[in-house]
């Protein structure tokens, strides 16, 4: 008779999760939450700039406006959202082919995360002076 290797099979599988992997579990849950705590801020920001931007776009009086009365509608703008990334001038006021104008902005922000680690987010927002309210 020839000799069989024996496997031998323990009745116990290992089950769950031992205290290592959830220290691990709890920590990356950890950091993406705080990552979305710190982001939302920044994004619900972003949000109202481009609000702004589209709403001076479509204001029928602000199509002829000179660029600093533009810059100064949307600081007002800007002031009752509270936005403080940006100011009005920072929005720039260019000629485009066909004789129309664009607004547009391009900024960053930075947030800390923790200890020296800091988040950046770059936005670029732009939209063509039409003068169209949707009243025709």
């Amino acid at each position: 008779m020839s000799a069989k290797p024996s496997i031998s099979v323990s009745p116990q599988r290992q089950r769950g999760m031992t205290m290592w992997s959830l220290i691990y579990v709890l920590a990356t849950l950890g950091l993406l939450l705080l990552v979305a705590i710190r982001s939302v801020p920044v994004y619900l920001t972003a949000y109202d700039i481009r609000e702004t931007i589209e709403w001076a776009a479509e204001q029928p009086k602000l199509k002829t406006a000179p660029a600093a009365a533009i810059q100064q509608a949307i600081q007002r703008r800007f002031d009752s959202g509270y936005v403080d990334n940006i100011t009005g001038r920072d929005v720039a006021v260019s000629r485009v082919g066909g004789g129309g104008r664009e607004l547009s902005v391009a900024y960053e922000v930075r947030r800390p995360l923790l200890f020296n680690i800091s988040m950046v987010y770059s936005f670029e927002e732009k939209a063509l002076l039409t003068g169209d309210n949707g009243a025709e």
